[in-house]
């Protein structure tokens, strides 16, 4: 029932984006035929675990240079994840700053890579799915807890990168994680909503400014492309 619901909802995003006949057409076939609405959920399923690889590679080429690991360092991985240690930046003297979580220039370059980079992204496509709030675009909650845990695990592995660890193990901490953080952000929503929206549009805005700088590189190599380079110079004023 949890999974039908889930699907219904999805399905009638299509009916918000205009998409009437696909939505009446997907919604008569999984109300129909329950082989087809748990084939819709285990693509998803699938998608959402190949997803998370993607989420966890982009983030392991950039923990290494940003928390300072090497090879195997579980004391500072342990020290790290103490109380989400890792959301938080760090200034100069070495101290915590704990009033700034997810400031850490590794959270928008994760969420650049992953959902606004290139003419295909989430954030290019969707544009309009991000909340506003204050006259300001925000990261959604969601998207920064798949983000979150996506550094997380890929701390993970390079402290445990001689251990086995079973397919099952990984998965449950992933969800683990991603557990904590949501909580973690409901509750700055709740006890300072204000300050909360701030940190998501500032998030957003530095994502999205990676956004504008490959968009600025697009329009270098697309004017580049347009030109007789057999004939550059040729021409009279």
């Amino acid at each position: 029932m949890h999974e039908a619901g889930i699907l219904e909802r999805c399905t009638r995003r299509l009916q918000e984006d205009n998409n009437e006949m696909l939505f009446k057409l997907i919604r008569r076939r999984i109300k129909k035929d329950v082989d087809y609405a748990k084939d819709i959920i285990a693509i998803a399923d699938e998608r959402l675990h190949l997803d998370r690889g993607t989420y966890k590679h982009s983030a392991k080429n950039l923990v290494r240079t940003e928390y300072g690991l090497d090879e195997n360092n579980l004391q500072a991985f342990l020290g790290l994840t103490d109380q989400l240690a890792y959301i938080f930046p760090v200034k100069a003297n070495n101290i915590i700053d704990y009033d700034n979580p997810f400031m850490r220039p590794i959270f928008p370059q994760v969420l650049y890579e992953n959902f606004f980079k290139g003419p295909q992204s989430f954030a290019f496509r969707y544009a309009a799915s991000f909340p506003v709030a204050h006259g300001r675009k925000e990261i959604p909650i969601g998207m920064l807890c798949l983000v979150t845990t996506a550094i997380y695990m890929a701390l993970h592995d390079i402290a445990y990168e001689n251990d086995r660890l079973s397919i099952q193990r990984k998965a449950a901490s992933w969800d683990a994680e991603y557990a904590d953080v949501m909580r973690f952000l409901v509750a700055l929503k709740n006890k300072s909503p204000y300050g909360f929206s701030t940190m998501m549009a500032k998030l957003y805005e530095q994502a999205s400014h990676g956004q504008q700088l490959q968009s600025r590189m697009n329009r270098v190599r697309d004017a580049l492309a347009k030109i007789n380079f057999d004939k550059l110079g040729t021409g009279s004023l």
